[in-house]
């Protein structure tokens, strides 16, 4: 579900049920051309249809932090992201990033879960992700 779809109304009811907060981020750092941008909003895309389809009516999926590249001052601005995220009512909150991610990426930001592109740039599986996102449910993650 994505967080435009909800009114306030439409929050207080569903609330109880929508436990996990999907933070997108695009990991654009403005250097890119119109072409390599459309591409990079691409596997955004790409891999959140991966956690959205399967789970909707679970999650609620924010708007995307388009800019920044992995540095501290983003995994400081991600790790204040997902504690304000917290505070609004989220159990859980899964980071979706349209590239690779460092090791260190989940603990630094305090998400939860971060599901990205590998190492080679492909996506993830359909079954991996599932899996990811049920374990931690689960609370094995």
């Amino acid at each position: 579900m994505k967080f435009s779809d909800l009114s306030a109304d439409g929050w207080a009811e569903l609330a109880p049920y929508l436990d996990t907060a999907v933070l997108p981020v695009t990991g654009l750092q403005g250097t890119e051309m119109p072409h390599e941008a459309t591409e990079a909003l691409e596997r955004l895309r790409d891999v959140l249809d991966l956690i959205e389809i399967p789970f909707k009516g679970r999650i609620v999926t924010y708007p995307a932090c388009q800019y920044g590249a992995w540095s501290p001052e983003l995994m400081k601005q991600l790790q204040l992201l997902t504690g304000n995220l917290r505070q609004v009512g989220f159990k859980y909150v899964i980071i979706v990033m349209a590239t690779p991610a460092p090791d260190e990426s989940q603990t630094e930001t305090g998400a939860d879960l971060v599901i990205s592109l590998d190492e080679q740039a492909e996506l993830p599986t359909a079954e991996s992700v599932s899996d990811s996102v049920r374990q931690l449910w689960l609370g094995r993650a």
